[in-house]
């Protein structure tokens, strides 16, 4: 039997994933997260999910499925799976825009402010940008 592997980016996605795997019938197993952690670096908290050869065109479309309804859904935190999060915008510092200045010199084009949406788990304390 020859299985493939769905990579996701948080066990706890995983979890998710692999929920709605089994509501569309399919088999999967989570791949040994310690085992695979030591193999990529311990800082990376991707999680493999593993399925059949021939439950992997269908298991992908789930997985798309999956994601894009996961994304429309209000902010989670990645690290404790919290949905009770605040955003804000986050201007860059400029040393950060320097490439954008410089092309927007060489250019001629005008430029405005670069932002990025900021998260903070009001549960954990955890903060990262999307």
């Amino acid at each position: 039997m020859t299985v493939k592997r769905i990579i996701c980016s948080t066990p706890i996605e995983a979890e998710g994933f692999r929920a709605a795997l089994a509501e569309a019938g399919i088999e999967s197993v989570t791949y040994d997260e310690t085992n695979s952690k030591v193999a990529r670096g311990i800082l990376d908290q991707t999680t493999e999910i593993m399925v059949k050869e021939e439950d992997y065109e269908q298991a992908m479309k789930v997985f798309q499925t999956y994601q894009s309804e996961h994304e429309a859904a209000k902010p989670w935190c990645p690290k404790c799976g919290s949905e009770n999060v605040s955003a804000c915008q986050k201007k860059n510092p400029n040393f950060r825009q320097l490439p954008r200045i410089l092309a927007t010199l060489l250019a001629y084009i005008p430029f405005g402010c670069c932002t990025t949406k900021r998260f903070v788990c009001n549960d954990c304390g955890h903060k990262w940008e999307r």
